[in-house]
């Protein structure tokens, strides 16, 4: 499948709070999950992006029309 595809919808919810510009404590707290869960979902949404890094992801996101 597809990066885009593989994405779930939590990832994807995580995608637009890095978009917002949002921390990994702030995510966690507007989405009422953990830190650790954040960063467990940041890894695979990195793994699935083939990205490195926090920016590469809202990069990669914007570019194939995830976030505005």
């Amino acid at each position: 499948a597809a990066p885009l595809q593989a994405l779930t919808s939590r990832e994807l919810e995580i995608v637009e709070q890095l978009a917002a510009g949002g921390s990994n404590r702030e995510i966690a707290k507007r989405l009422f999950i953990s830190e650790a869960t954040v960063k467990s979902h940041l890894v695979h949404i990195f793994d699935k992006l083939d990205v490195d890094s926090r920016t590469r992801v809202v990069a990669v996101a914007r570019d194939r029309g995830l976030v505005s």
